[in-house]
């Protein structure tokens, strides 16, 4: 990475000399027990703020960020009635981007996921439904015309309503302006949630949280009437599903030293991208999060429900930018208590210091991998084929 330090050869590696401190991030405890719904600093990407008590919300858009999308998930799910939340666009940020059209700059979209779907891909999985500015809305990576385009100042309405037989339905409103149902799906035991005798740990799987994507935007949302959310006609404000029995409390991650962070070790094409998407399928409950350069190219800086195509110059410009990304997320996550799995080549000693510096408070791992030469070279050309 451009911007690294070069290290001293003598410095010890970090993950065999980690020094816990008293230096960690509040519990978030708090807000659970005052029952509040709020965007979840521990349901978001890397990149995304959370400000103004939790109701605010906006991402990184300076440099290279003007490319990449940002999603958070609200800290309540429903896991049964009807309920609305509201989402107001706040604000453009001002962003410098020549080989964008105008139109793909400034872009948000609202909706709901199933709490343990992917929280930057908002509609692109079965399990999450989001209407976008642009007057589509995207479910299963399908794009459908819907509504109207909205923008800056606009308030959005999402209606979610369980009770439905024999599929629950989603809705939106502009402006106070119904806008009708935009999808009905299936939201029982073999649909969108599953059933509660199938849910161990991961309680996030039986329920639907309210969710936001942006690009290059900020909004504001509702969710009570002190708020300032107006609920549709037919249904109470999100709120109201704790006292109704209806809530479901999304993840919590109070400190680094309960988390940990994965460095995996290898050769490109050695295998360590598969490995480590298989390790996150089978431990769910852990909820990693994915630090690559490949991550971030197929992740934040795309079109969602599109193929993404590059504008740039040349390859090395693609992977520069992403290069950038990349390293500013790396600094966060280690002030961010959650779990990691950094999957980067990772072979140079130096590199794999000036990384695991930043999370000297968390649990560190390496995963080293070394295929066969047959397999190796198996792969590699199979890349170069792709």
């Amino acid at each position: 990475m451009g911007s690294r330090r070069k290290l001293n050869e003598d410095e010890p590696e970090p993950w065999k000399n980690a020094e816990l401190t008293d230096d960690v991030v509040p519990p978030s405890s708090e807000l659970e027990q005052k029952k509040l719904v709020v965007l979840n600093p521990a349901d978001c990407d890397l990149d995304f703020i959370i400000e103004g008590n939790g109701l605010q919300g906006s991402s990184l858009y300076e440099q290279e960020f003007a490319y990449c999308w940002s999603g958070a998930r609200a800290n309540v799910g429903i896991t049964g009635g009807k309920y609305c939340f509201g989402c107001k666009v706040v604000s453009f940020q001002a962003v410098v981007m020549e080989d964008t059209d105008p139109n793909q700059v400034n872009l948000c979209r609202f909706g709901i996921s199933r709490g343990d779907d992917v929280v930057g891909s908002l509609g692109e999985t079965s399990r999450s439904f989001g209407y976008g500015s642009t007057g589509k809305f995207l479910n299963s990576s399908t794009l459908l015309d819907y509504g109207e385009k909205f923008g800056l100042g606009d308030i959005i309405i999402c209606a979610v309503n369980l009770e439905e037989k024999p599929l629950a339905s989603i809705s939106f409103s502009k402006n106070g302006k119904r806008l009708g149902k935009a999808m009905k799906f299936n939201a029982g035991p073999l649909g969108l949630a599953v059933v509660d005798s199938e849910v161990k740990n991961l309680q996030w799987e039986s329920a639907v949280f309210p969710h936001v994507l942006l690009k290059n935007v900020g909004v504001e949302l509702q969710f009570s009437v002190e708020d300032g959310l107006v609920p549709e006609e037919g249904f109470k404000p999100w709120a109201s599903a704790l006292e109704d029995g209806n809530a479901m409390m999304g993840p919590v991650f109070d400190e680094r030293t309960d988390c940990e962070v994965m460095m995996m070790v290898g050769m490109p094409s050695s295998g360590k991208t598969t490995w480590a998407e298989k390790w996150v399928k089978e431990h769910p409950e852990k909820r990693y999060v994915l630090l690559g350069t490949e991550m971030v190219l197929g992740g934040h800086m795309k079109v969602p429900g599109h193929m993404l195509k590059w504008n740039c110059s040349d390859f090395e410009q693609l992977i520069s930018r992403a290069t950038e990304v990349l390293d500013t997320l790396l600094s966060r996550a280690g002030t961010t208590p959650r779990n990691y799995i950094i999957d980067e080549a990772n072979v140079e000693k130096e590199f794999r210091k000036m990384d695991l510096e930043r999370f000297n408070l968390f649990k560190m791992i390496a995963v080293v991998v070394f295929p066969s030469p047959e397999k190796a070279k198996a792969r590699f050309m199979k890349r170069c084929e792709n």
